[in-house]
C-alpha cells in the first residue's frame, strides 16, 4: 500500500494564538515550528508513507526529507490543490503538525487498521476536531477541516454514501489548541 501523507502548516509566527494569554508570541512561534518538526521527523521514522507533502503559505518553512507545497489558499482548498498536483493513485494521510504524542507505534497501527473502502478518522480527544485522515484517493468528499470538523466530515460522508471507521489512538488525539492542552502537553515536546 502506497501512502501520500499531506501536513498542513500555517506561518509559525501566526500560529496557536489562542495560547497568547500563556505564552509570548516568540514562544508560540518557537512550539509551533517545534512540534511540526517533531510530527513529520517522527512520521518519516515510521516510514509508513512513501511520500510526504507539507501544505503552506510560508515559504520559509522547509524541512529535509519532505516536499514543500506553497499556496495562499484556505486550508482546505490548498490541501485539494496539494493533493490533485500530486498526481498519484494512492492511500491519502492527511494529519495536523500539532500532535504532541505522536509516536512511531500508532502511526504503524494506524496503517494497519486501514481498510481501503473506508476513510479512516481520528478526532481530537473531544471529538471537535479531525487530527488525521486517511483515504483512498478515488474517494471524492469536501474537505471539511476547521471549527467542528470531525461532525462536518461525518456528515460529509454520510450525504456521500462513504463508509469510514473512527479510529482511536490517543498519540493522534492529542493536539494541542487551547490553554489547558498546552499545560498537560507541554512536556511531550522535544527540544
Amino acid at each position: 500500500m502506497s501512502i501520500a501523507a499531506f501536513i498542513p502548516i500555517k506561518k509559525f509566527s501566526t500560529s496557536k494564538k489562542r495560547l497568547s494569554k500563556v505564552i509570548s508570541s516568540s514562544e508560540r512561534e518557537n512550539l509551533s515550528e517545534l512540534m511540526a518538526n517533531q510530527t513529520i521527523n517522527t512520521l518519516v521514522k515510521s516510514d509508513i508513507c512513501d511520500s510526504i507533502t507539507i501544505v503552506t503559505n510560508d515559504k520559509k518553512i522547509l524541512f529535509s526529507e519532505v516536499d514543500s507545497y506553497f499556496t495562499n489558499s484556505s486550508l482546505n482548498q490548498g490541501l485539494n490543490e496539494a493533493i490533485k498536483s500530486h498526481g498519484k493513485n494512492e492511500i491519502i494521510l492527511i494529519m495536523h503538525a500539532d500532535l504532541p504524542r505522536i509516536n512511531v507505534l500508532d502511526l504503524q497501527k494506524l496503517k494497519e487498521t486501514f481498510i481501503g473502502n473506508k476513510i479512516s478518522i481520528v478526532s481530537d480527544l473531544k471529538g471537535n476536531g479531525t487530527n488525521c485522515l486517511m483515504y483512498d484517493s478515488f474517494m471524492n468528499f469536501k474537505f471539511r477541516f476547521g471549527i467542528n470538523s470531525y461532525n462536518l466530515f461525518l456528515d460529509e460522508f454520510k450525504s456521500n454514501n462513504l463508509d469510514y471507521q473512527d479510529i482511536i489512538l490517543q498519540s493522534l488525539q492529542h493536539d494541542l489548541d487551547s490553554e489547558e492542552d498546552y499545560f498537560k502537553l507541554i512536556k511531550y515536546i522535544s527540544g
